[in-house]
């Protein structure tokens, strides 16, 4: 996958953006989310970690890097598992990792560990009530979609 959209944007085919997220687990109850305080449509709402791809770099490394640099914890063990384009937009790419990293807030937006069992409860991006199921299935497969307001 990673080697068919650098294709497409070495070659111009391909303008749009590329964005990942990521979801670090620990022992299947907790999650690694951040609380948004931009774009003002995330902003006081709790996410997974990402940013965007660049443009020499795959979605994997695009991964790793913007998990370290939020969080300052180096994870390796990321999978793919859902990509959700956005029309006239671009893409995003969804990570899973386990692991029992420390993590640490290293922008203004807040890092911590959350109980999964209490996302019901908090303020969440919406497609996070979906996406984490999808990322804790250990029999998924990767998954596409797209987008539809």
């Amino acid at each position: 996958m990673d080697y068919y959209w650098r294709t497409l944007y070495r070659e111009g085919i391909m303008k749009t953006k590329q964005w990942v997220v990521g979801f670090l687990f620990r022992d299947e109850r907790d999650v690694v989310l951040l609380m948004k305080t931009h774009p003002e449509w995330q902003a006081g709402k709790l996410n997974g970690i990402g940013g965007k791809v660049e443009e020499s770099e795959s979605t994997f490394d695009a991964m790793r890097r913007e998990f370290l640099e939020e969080t300052g914890a180096e994870v390796e063990n990321w999978r793919e598992f859902a990509i959700l384009n956005v029309p006239a937009a671009g893409a995003i790419h969804f990570f899973v990792a386990h692991g029992s990293h420390e993590v640490r807030s290293m922008t203004e937006e807040v890092v911590q560990w959350y109980p999964i069992a209490n996302l019901k409860h908090l303020p969440v991006i919406g497609n996070l009530h979906w996406l984490i199921p999808l990322a804790l299935d250990p029999k998924s497969q990767l998954a596409t979609t797209e987008y539809r307001r």
